[in-house]
């Protein structure tokens, strides 16, 4: 039951950071100790279904839960209070990464270290490019079906993919409007069924890209081991830099920067316990 329920906290803490700009769903899966568990969950399902379930429903149940529930909250929180909220959740995936970088510190090597630096620049590199306006529709062609199933997996992957935000995904590509509306008004049944043309198609691309993005991250880590998780390192660290540059880019108050930083340390710890568990 105890472990059932951290699972829910964990799940909880997930769907949060597919919520928060520059936040990776798959970034806190790693920090929490649940990511490479996950992953073979989704793409071993049918192996030891009571098993998967078993681990996938609480966390499955915790991030719907998040993403339904704290999406108009969290919006209020970056509203009021950007910069402590932004700290609290780089503490969070921070806490994560002394226990990864422990995990790979025997495979350190100059080919290794290559891959981190160039997935660490690379990803940097791309978050100077500025975002699209968000798209609305008015009526949809099939095209735009299509549009908006490939939107489906594009959102999906960012959360198999650790270190992507998929907030920051979606602003590049002028969907963030469209995904947050639907997600915040998934409880308003009248809402849904008026907008079921634009939820459908990116819900079915979603699961799609579940599936299809968790078995290749699968492939990955059982095959190439190694490289990959210093790809996974160089996502992670260049998304906490990025965070820190984009949370620090406005005038900010030293009350707001002072409970920050403790929110910040308080993330860590955070992270750094429910890691351990």
């Amino acid at each position: 039951m105890k472990e059932t329920f951290i699972l829910f906290l964990k799940g909880l803490i997930i769907g949060i950071g597919q919520i928060i700009p520059g936040v990776s769903g798959g970034m806190l899966a790693i920090s929490l100790g649940l990511y490479e568990k996950g992953i073979d969950a989704i793409s071993n399902f049918f192996i030891n279904v009571k098993k998967n379930i078993k681990f996938l429903t609480p966390v499955g149940i915790g991030i719907i839960t998040s993403i339904l529930y704290t999406s108009k909250i969290i919006k209020h929180f970056l509203t009021i209070y950007y910069l402590p909220t932004m700290l609290l959740f780089i503490g969070l995936i921070i806490g994560g990464i002394p226990s990864f970088i422990n995990k790979v510190k025997t495979s350190i090597n100059k080919k290794n270290i290559m891959i981190l630096l160039g997935v660490f620049i690379t990803v940097t590199t791309l978050s100077l490019f500025k975002s699209n306006n968000n798209i609305s529709f008015d009526s949809i062609s099939v095209f735009e079906y299509i549009t908006l199933f490939i939107v489906g997996i594009i959102y999906a992957a960012t959360m198999v993919i650790p270190g992507v935000s998929g907030t920051a995904i979606m602003m590049l590509i002028g969907y963030y409007g469209v995904i947050l509306d639907l997600i915040s008004n998934l409880t308003n049944i009248s809402y849904t069924i008026s907008n079921i043309n634009i939820a459908l198609p990116i819900m079915i691309g979603f699961i799609f890209g579940i599936i299809v993005v968790s078995r290749m991250m699968n492939y990955l880590l059982k095959n190439h081991e190694e490289k990959t998780n210093f790809g996974i390192i160089g996502l992670v660290l260049s998304s906490v830099f990025i965070m820190f540059i984009k949370t620090f880019n406005n005038n900010n108050d030293f009350n707001s920067v002072i409970i920050g930083v403790i929110l910040l340390f308080i993330g860590y710890i955070i992270s750094n316990k429910l890691d351990t568990i």
